[in-house]
Parts: C-alpha cells; structure tokens; sequence
C-alpha cells in the first residue's frame, strides 16, 4: 500500500476524532451556546455531523487510493481549518464564556492536522 494515501487517511481520522471530543457540554468543551438562536445552533451541529460521517467515510476511499476522495479531503482540510480558526479568533461562535486553555491546545492541534490534511492531500493530487 502506497504511503500517502495511509498517511491522509489517518490524518483525517485524528480530524474527526479530536474534532468529536469538543461536543458542547463534553469533557472539554464547556462553553455555554444559549445565546445562539436555535436553528444556528442546530444547523451548525448538523454541519459538523456531517463533516464527521464525511470524514470517516471518505477514510475508506482514501484507503483505495482514490483521487476524488482526495479532492473532497482537500476541501474537509480546508473545511476543518475554518472551522478552528473562526472559533480561535473568537469570530463564531461567540460566548460570554472565555475558551479554556485545553480546548485552545486541542483547536490549535487540530488546525495544524487540518493544514496537514490539505498538504497531503495536495501532495497526493500533484503527482
């Protein structure tokens, strides 16, 4: 088995995987959304659900090697990104809640496995 393709794979794995454990309400993520009107909130979890079947999905196509899947892993890298950034810079969501320290740790982590994602994968769609 080629190495890129694994390597991608697990990256985007430790994506969703770190991603699923910043839950609101979870072990690390202990802010409080109230504030949000409902279908903001409700529509921005649905988003992250479906970011993270998508992921873990997408992890047995990047397995075979497949080059859309790499495309589509480039944009979840780029998707992932934003995500961390919006919130690391307190742009959304906004809380009256300050971020911990764990919870800026892991969202400076996963920024730079999402950056890692869409080098990959660019590596990937470049050869």
């Amino acid at each position: 088995m080629e190495t890129i393709p694994l390597v991608t794979c697990l990256i985007l794995f430790l994506n969703v995987t770190l991603l699923s454990i910043l839950v609101p309400g979870g072990p690390i993520e202990n802010r409080s959304f109230k504030h949000l009107k409902r279908f903001i909130f409700l529509g921005f979890n649905i988003f992250l659900i479906s970011l993270g079947l998508t992921s873990i999905i997408l992890c047995y196509f990047l397995l075979l090697g497949n080059i859309l899947a790499f495309k589509i892993s480039l944009f979840l890298g780029v998707l992932y990104f934003i995500i961390y950034m919006l919130d690391l810079g307190k742009i959304f969501p906004k809380t009256s809640t300050n971020m911990s320290n764990t919870l800026m740790l892991i969202e400076i982590v996963n920024s730079m496995f999402a950056l890692l994602l869409i080098i990959f994968s660019l590596v990937k769609l470049s050869i």
